[in-house]
């Protein structure tokens, strides 16, 4: 499926520790897709539209993860929001997929071992990081 749009950002974020997840979750094979995106049936995306951040190991809390990622003042308080939404108050890492529009309803895919989906969110390229 694609997923691309223009001024979308896909939010994927993670509560385990980051050296627990292995390397082959993020290996990618021929078509130069890693686990992560088969798990959810995403058959393309741009590496060059994905930004991940997160800590080393151990847990942060989710505002700390995703103040420093690009344009976050734009969509990081409705990404917080909603991870507490889900029962989270503390984050190991994120995955964000800019001018892409995950479609959780379609796939049926909102959680594999490693990721919870989050959602999409509008993003500004004009925007500053959040404080």
């Amino acid at each position: 499926m694609n997923f691309e749009k223009e001024g979308i950002v896909s939010v994927w974020y993670s509560t385990t520790d980051y050296s627990a997840i292995p390397d082959s979750y993020f290996e990618e094979d021929e078509q130069g897709l890693d686990q992560w995106a088969k798990n959810y049936q995403i058959s393309s995306y741009d590496p060059e539209n994905m930004e991940t951040n997160g800590c080393e190991t151990g847990c942060a809390s989710t505002k700390e993860i995703v103040a420093p990622c690009s344009w976050s003042g734009s969509y990081g308080d409705s990404v917080i929001k909603k991870i507490e939404k889900i029962g989270d108050k503390k984050i190991s890492w994120l995955i964000l997929l800019f001018d892409f529009e995950y479609r959780a309803k379609k796939t049926h895919i909102f959680q594999d071992e490693h990721v919870k989906f989050v959602g999409c969110f509008p993003y500004d390229i004009d925007a500053d990081q959040l404080d």
